[in-house]
């Protein structure tokens, strides 16, 4: 029984089903990754903070930005592998838009 929970044990905490810290580091990742793209295709500036009370990023300038649905219940952010994969296709959404700027803007835009 020792032998088999020291080879299972690591396995399942490397893909985080043991710790809920490693879910809400990369929660926190993405958001960090992706809330200065949202903050400035907003037009408001930099990402200054994170609301999760109104589930909001903080911009500079006084402005705000939604995170996406399902990221944060009951003033907290909702960190689960449903809530990292929303964070996720948050992101691509937009670097989707992003690209689709610069592609109007900048002809010789070649996407990634």
């Amino acid at each position: 029984v020792v032998f088999a929970v020291v080879l299972i044990l690591p396995a399942l905490q490397s893909d985080g089903f043991l710790s809920r810290t490693e879910y809400h580091n990369d929660c926190m990742d993405i958001i960090e990754n992706f809330g200065e793209m949202s903050c400035k295709l907003a037009g408001f500036g930099s990402l200054e903070d994170i609301d999760p009370k109104t589930c909001t990023l903080e911009c500079s300038g006084h402005g705000r930005t939604k995170l996406p649905g399902g990221v944060c219940s009951n003033g907290d952010l909702n960190c689960t592998l449903f809530g990292r994969e929303e964070l996720r296709n948050w992101g691509q959404g937009l670097q989707t838009k992003v690209n689709q700027v610069l592609k109007a803007w900048c002809p010789g835009y070649l996407m990634k």
